[in-house]
Parts: C-alpha cells; structure tokens; sequence
C-alpha cells in the first residue's frame, strides 16, 4: 500500500511493459538490490512505539484493492506470508523497530484514489463522503469485464525492503493476467468524474502485499542484518509455489494502514 516510487513528471506516470513489469521485480528480489534498499531504510512514521507495543497512527482514505481474504484459493499463501513473518520477528532487532501488519490487512492495491491531505479535502471538505462509493461506482460500470473463467494469478516471487516497508513482490507467468489489471487500471484513471477530483495515476503498478512497516532508525549493522535475512528467507521462497489468485477488486475505507474497511454499499469489479 505504501509502496514508494519517484518518476519525473516530464516523462510522466505510466504502467510498464510485461516484459519491463517482471524483471523489475526479480531485479528488486535480488540480493545486490535489498542490500541497497536496506542501507537505505527509514521509518515510515505510519506506526508509533509507544514504550510497549507500536499503535498505528491516524492516516485516512479510499483505494481499490483485492484482499486476500476475499478468494479461499488463497488460504495457503496467507499461512506462507503468517510463517514469513514469525521468521522476521524472530530475526530482526531491535523487535520494536517492526510494525508486523495483521494478516487481515494483505491486500494488492490496484488503483490509489485519495489519502490523508488530499482525501480531507476532495472528499470529506467537499462533502462526498457519503457519495463517493457511488462515484467510484459509477466509474467502475463503465469499465468493460472481460468474459474469463480463470482468475489472475500473481506469482510472490521474493520479499523486497522498500524504503520504509517489507514486502513480498509478484510476478505474472500469464501475459493476459497483467494486462486484465493494468486494462482496468487505465479505465479507471480516464474517468472524468474521478478526474475532477483530482484521482490520477501517481505510479506504476507494483504487485506486492506489504507485511511490516519500520517504524525506527536502523543503525548499519541492522540494516546489513536486515538485508541478509531478507535474501535467506528469498533463497527459500525461489524454490516455492506461491500465488495470489485475484478474482476481482473493490473499494475499501482506511483509517489507518492496518485496516481495510468493507460496507454493503462499496462496489466491487471482476477482473
């Protein structure tokens, strides 16, 4: 969800190629890649420690994403990303420094829409609260549905540290898979009503579920840490069969980053 990635604004935001889309992400799995990202590791400030325990902070907003929870298919991954994460409270020091995400909360994120500053004015300011499931609605029946029994399914190639988060990164074996999302995507963001409240691309598409946020400084050797237990853990995941399926996508409300909230009235798309 809080996936970070800076393009300059004269070559614009677009989704990538197929091709461009997988070996950046296996580029990202690599070795020589984490401990780059490592090194360069923050806090997200998403998550305050307390003394005790890490409480998540206020953070507010819309976004379209698939949850895991939604399909049965994917109770095995769920359980693989459950032990992932028992493997990095139990390696990575100082504990407090990690925000481990409830497995309630793992989710792709298939389009933004508005968050924090932006949401509070364009939806709660402007009194769209209310409305704004229908307008995402209304957006969402106008994007075709594609007849295909098979669901996408996402390959979870490898755990990756990306700026102030650990996750693990999808790749798509099934050109068509890709393409079904990055359709949608496309429709999405053309839609004049979103458009006039500002919803637009703001990054490419990034297949990931976030599992930890880090929440502290990192000294240099916890970051060197960081980033061998990340590609020991990668080492056994290459070998593995995971996948997301993904059926279809929905609006949900956020609070916090912990959460993902679903009423009767928030509409959902098949993918």
């Amino acid at each position: 969800m809080n996936y970070k990635l800076t393009m300059t604004e004269t070559a614009g935001i677009s989704d990538m190629p197929f091709d461009e889309y997988n070996s950046r992400q296996l580029h990202e799995i690599s070795a020589e890649r984490n401990r780059e990202r490592a090194l360069n590791a923050k806090p997200a400030g998403n998550f305050i420690y307390n003394g005790d325990s890490l409480s998540p902070q206020k953070y507010e907003g819309f976004a379209v994403v698939s949850m895991l929870s939604d399909n049965i298919e994917n109770e095995a991954l769920t359980a693989r990303l459950i032990e992932i994460q028992k493997e990095l409270q139990y390696n990575l020091q100082p504990a407090y420094a990690f925000y481990h995400l409830p497995a309630e909360s793992f989710h792709q994120t298939i389009a933004n829409t508005l968050s924090a500053n932006r949401f509070n004015e364009y939806i709660v300011e402007a009194g769209l609260l209310d409305a704004y499931p229908a307008i995402v609605g209304n957006a969402f029946d106008q994007i075709s549905v594609v007849e295909n029994e098979e669901p996408i399914r996402m390959k979870m190639a490898g755990l990756s540290v990306f700026g102030t988060a650990i996750g693990i990164l999808g790749v798509f074996e099934n050109e068509e898979d890709y393409e079904r999302i990055i359709r949608f995507r496309s429709d999405f963001y053309n839609n004049d009503r979103l458009a006039q409240l500002t919803v637009k691309m703001t990054r490419p598409f990034i297949g990931h579920i976030t599992l930890a946020y880090i929440e502290h400084f990192l000294n240099k050797n916890q970051k060197d840490h960081l980033a061998v237990v990340i590609s020991e853990i990668n080492e056994v995941l290459a070998s593995e069969e995971n996948y997301f399926t993904i059926a279809d996508t929905g609006l949900r409300r956020y609070h916090h980053l912990a959460g993902f909230i679903k009423k009767d009235n928030y509409p959902t798309h098949l993918l």
